[in-house]
């Protein structure tokens, strides 16, 4: 047998064990085990702690180890060296409650969607919980990885240096803000986003952060609220979906540029009759089927750059850990 003919195989193979690989993270998280390992202990210490089975518990944690979450040493297990700031709840960059909420957004049966019916009720925008998650999980997600994705892509603009006016709209969490007014004293920042993440931002996010004076956060929806002026930068990531009029809003953004001023978008891309690229197809299957089918294709943002009128439009794509993503500039 040639040595491609065993790809596909594999795969198929591999696809039965990842539902499993799966099921030993999500115990991870949920039970918060990665917090028990934060210094070396026994398998029975683990399970007389949780409650669980002491011989299952050892199988268990062997398997945390061949996926190369903790390590053993003489029977004693630990996380890898590193890695706690991620798995641990009170990690710097702790992504426990971001994975579980990817999961309930990812996950769900997918053979009763392809046969029309419906797996859960709509949201309820009113309810208070519904925004407590989306804030937590955007956050988690944000301080974990995004954020310094995005800064990275931010300082790499030619009107970085100069830049000391930033907004960015339907930011979610207040990470990037953050990390803006903390790199140059006499840079601010401006958000926009909906009043229920909004009041979450101020009331929580920002309430101890030293530079807290130099971000506004503005409550509203960005379709319709007026934006600041003379903005060095304008940031928008994975949030144009919600554009009623995308070249509407893309007029608006360019009006409130100042002098030399950038527009930036931080989008996926579908491509190939919205077939690739793989993670975002696959992982955004689920919320497609139920009826948020928003990802932007190949070049729509540049081209609605065009239509409100940008006159110089770049694109270049970045390598995220959600998948690739299209930085398309707009001057």
């Amino acid at each position: 047998m040639e040595k491609h003919d065993n790809l596909l195989p594999a795969m198929l193979v591999d696809l039965v064990q990842a539902p499993i690989r799966w099921q030993i993270v999500k115990i991870a998280f949920s039970q918060r085990i990665f917090d028990h390992l934060a210094t070396p202990i026994t398998a029975q210490d683990v399970a007389t702690r949780l409650g669980f089975d002491a011989v299952r518990c050892e199988l268990y944690l062997n398997a945390l180890c061949a996926m190369g979450l903790i390590e053993k040493q003489q029977g004693l297990f630990v996380n890898r060296a590193g890695y706690g700031a991620f798995l641990q709840s009170d990690g710097e960059k702790s992504m426990g409650d971001l994975i579980l909420h990817l999961a309930k957004t990812r996950h769900d049966d997918l053979e009763l969607l392809l046969k029309g019916g419906e797996t859960s009720a709509p949201l309820d925008m009113n309810r208070a919980e519904h925004w407590d998650g989306a804030a937590k999980s955007l956050f988690a997600f944000h301080r974990s990885v995004a954020g310094e994705q995005m800064f990275a892509c931010l300082c790499e603009l030619p009107e970085w240096e100069t830049a000391r006016h930033f907004l960015d709209i339907g930011a979610g969490s207040s990470i990037l803000a953050q990390k803006i007014v903390a790199s140059h004293p006499a840079r601010r920042a401006t958000i926009i986003d909906l009043p229920p993440l909004a009041q979450r931002m101020t009331q929580e996010q920002l309430a101890d952060f030293p530079a807290r004076d130099r971000i506004t956060v503005m409550a509203g929806d960005f379709n319709h609220v007026d934006l600041p002026e003379n903005q060095d930068v304008i940031w928008a990531s994975m949030t144009l979906y919600y554009a009623r009029d995308l070249t509407a809003v893309l007029r608006r953004c360019r009006q409130s540029l100042a002098p030399g001023g950038v527009f930036v978008s931080f989008h996926e891309e579908l491509c190939h009759e919205r077939t690739l690229p793989e993670p975002h197809i696959v992982g955004r299957l689920i919320p497609a089927m139920k009826g948020n089918d928003a990802s932007f294709d190949k070049d729509q943002i540049a081209q609605a750059m065009r239509a409100a009128g940008f006159a110089s439009i770049s694109v270049r794509m970045v390598q995220t850990v959600v998948g690739p993503m299209a930085v398309t500039m707009g001057r």
